[in-house]
């Protein structure tokens, strides 16, 4: 039974996706179960921590503290993180030194009586009335998937803004024409995936969504059939389906979890305390 008052997620819907019992075990049984996501462990955490780290960097500029300053306090930092931090400094669109930016934006819409949340790393208003949902990535590889626009995070992202973006448009209801979504890869600086919208994508993205959440309503959460998905998951000896992680090259890092970010190994406090 899902609670009343949960809260569904692109996370938590990919999660169901991918499998059944994963999201069970995860979101309703609340199950931290203690094992590695994959091999090697030390390096599955670094790129973990250089993720949250670079999207903070990014939060951190768009929010007003000066290249100059978060550049000098990388000077010792992972080589990795400092290559794609000059990455976003050269690579972003020109376009977003006139948009108005709300960096790390939460909003939701109500669907069959529940609260389907997205979490954008940056909505952008243009002068001309478009609004950009951009989605910072650093994975070390691209998703290999037939059609990129159909993934659950850009169904939930764009209709959220359509359903959930009024303020941002005066009052009045969004014209899915004027949204977009962008996924810029740190590690793929100038090879960013763009998808436009409109009416027939927002209706179809509905017509999936709720369709999804019915399943999930009505489901009992078996394991997926396939066992692929659980050589990269914390459940997998819990399931009785392994007990050796996945090998990290296998496959992109990790799950793409929408949580608020949070600080890992950079001194934030610091940053702030230079700047102002």
């Amino acid at each position: 039974m899902i609670p009343r008052d949960f809260q569904f997620s692109q996370s938590s819907l990919q999660d169901f996706s991918t499998c059944p019992r994963r999201f069970r075990l995860f979101y309703l049984d609340r199950l931290r179960w203690p094992a590695v996501e994959a091999e090697p462990i030390r390096e599955a955490e670094r790129l973990a921590r250089l993720g949250q780290d670079f999207h903070r960097l990014v939060q951190q500029h768009l929010v007003g503290i000066q290249a100059e300053t978060l550049s000098a306090y990388l000077q010792t930092n992972d080589a990795d993180l400092r290559r794609w931090w000059q990455n976003y400094l050269r690579h972003r669109p020109d376009w977003l030194e006139a948009a108005q930016l709300y960096p790390e934006l939460t909003l939701s819409t109500p669907l069959l009586g529940y609260r389907l949340l997205a979490r954008f790393d940056l909505l952008a208003v243009r002068p001309d009335g478009g609004f950009v949902i951009i989605d910072w990535k650093t994975s070390q590889r691209k998703a290999k998937l037939a059609d990129p626009g159909q993934r659950i995070q850009t169904r939930v992202y764009r209709y959220v803004m359509c359903m959930a973006g009024q303020v941002f448009n005066g009052g009045q209801p969004i014209d899915p024409a004027r949204v977009q979504m962008i996924y810029w890869y740190a590690q793929f600086p100038d090879e960013p995936e763009e998808f436009g919208y409109s009416l027939a994508h927002f209706q179809e993205d509905e017509q999936v969504l709720t369709r999804l959440l019915e399943q999930i309503i009505a489901s009992d959460f078996p394991l997926v059939e396939d066992s692929k998905p659980c050589r990269q998951c914390v459940y997998r000896s819990y399931c009785g389906r392994g007990e050796k992680a996945g090998d990290l090259s296998d496959g992109l890092l990790a799950r793409e979890v929408d949580e608020p970010l949070e600080a890992v190994s950079l001194d934030w406090e610091q940053i702030a305390e230079i700047q102002f």
